[in-house]
């Protein structure tokens, strides 16, 4: 509708009423729609997306090049923040389900320091039951448990056991939920070649993929962990801060499992909490209907990146589209489009083939 009102108002197309100016409208009129509730949250995922939109389309026009360990250094900025809030206590006035996280990734004894919280008294000794004879791997398990507990520990370290037994023990349970999840989701997304292929199964077992998700997630709670340990023993006395270096040391993990979608939506959160923050300590002023113009302005990036240049499109997200709109997102005519110089037509034959979607109508309206 709105295409149609601009072309007859203004008497042709220009490039932004292609798709940007009409889509900005649109969106405009539905997020009005929208619960209040869930406006920062689709917000949230659109900046994601049409931040990685964003980057690759300054990359097609050679403005900016691949960089190394991009995404690593990207999470660990925005991770180590986070967990600096998270150690200073600053985190219990926003009401986020991502501290949540990240008291299960690094432990709920990280959330205060020990100078501001109260310590936990260390554990008493349990009366174990008497082992049967035999159980040899009950009797390992405990002789091992029972020396790493014995190790010593700093005063100032909020854990009952001992730096190292702390360590391992959140390593060992973020690696098991880690291979959990990645061993599921691959089951799961795998379905249909498994049922056509039983043996399949063993190959998604053997593959190295499934092991990304427990090494980033067991490696940066143990290396969280271990620094923070370290940095209590070597200046005898805990502090938030420490949560800097061992935030950007814990973030190096992220490297066995480099997602473009993780790193984004951590960035998009930590810029989102540390503003509310602002406005809270009156650092920085509201802006009003700040969420409802960064929703607009993101989606309509989207959709006319969609229609004039779908190359730089995160492919999943040209699947949404192309899903929703019933094939309409592919079969607009590109051709008037070319005449802007980005071989617009080109571009979309080779995201139908990448993505393997098609012209054809799927739906009548």
């Amino acid at each position: 509708m709105f295409v149609c009102l601009l072309r007859r108002w203004l008497g042709k197309l220009y490039f932004l009423t292609v798709a940007f100016v009409p889509s900005w409208m649109a969106s405009f009129c539905a997020i009005l729609v929208e619960r209040p509730s869930r406006r920062g949250l689709l917000c949230l995922y659109v900046a994601n997306v049409a931040t990685e939109t964003y980057w690759r389309m300054l990359e097609s026009r050679g403005l900016v090049h691949p960089i190394k360990y991009g995404r690593v250094m990207i999470f660990g900025l925005s991770a180590t923040i986070l967990l600096l809030l998270y150690r200073s206590g600053l985190h219990k006035t926003q009401n986020d389900g991502l501290f949540d996280i990240i008291r299960f990734v690094v432990g709920k004894s990280e959330e205060a320091h020990a100078e501001d919280a109260e310590r936990p008294p260390d554990r008493p000794p349990v009366a174990r039951p008497a082992i049967p004879h035999g159980s040899i791997l009950r009797i390992v398990h405990d002789k091992v448990m029972g020396f790493l507990r014995a190790l010593p520990k700093h005063f100032s370290c909020p854990h009952r056991d001992s730096c190292v037994s702390y360590t391992l023990q959140g390593g060992t349970k973020l690696f098991c939920v880690g291979l959990g999840l990645q061993l599921t989701l691959s089951l799961v997304f795998q379905m249909g070649k498994i049922l056509r292929n039983p043996s399949a199964i063993k190959r998604i077992l053997r593959s190295r993929d499934v092991m990304k998700i427990a090494l980033f997630l067991g490696g940066f709670s143990a290396l969280f962990r271990a620094t923070s340990c370290s940095l209590r023993h070597v200046l005898g006395r805990d502090s938030p801060y420490h949560a800097v270096p061992a935030g950007l040391l814990a973030s190096t993990m992220f490297s066995q499992y480099p997602d473009t979608s993780v790193c984004l939506y951590i960035m998009w959160k930590m810029l989102q909490i540390t503003y509310k923050l602002g406005i809270e300590r009156k650092i920085v002023p509201r802006i009003p209907g700040a969420t409802i113009f960064l929703y607009c302005t993101f989606t309509a990036t989207l959709f006319h990146v969609a229609m004039v240049e779908p190359r730089n499109l995160r492919p999943s997200y040209w699947k949404f589209l192309h899903s929703l709109s019933g094939g309409r997102s592919a079969a607009i005519d590109r051709i008037p489009v070319d005449l802007w110089g980005l071989e617009t037509s080109k571009q979309l034959m080779e995201v139908l083939k990448s993505t393997r979607t098609d012209f054809n109508v799927k739906f009548l309206l």
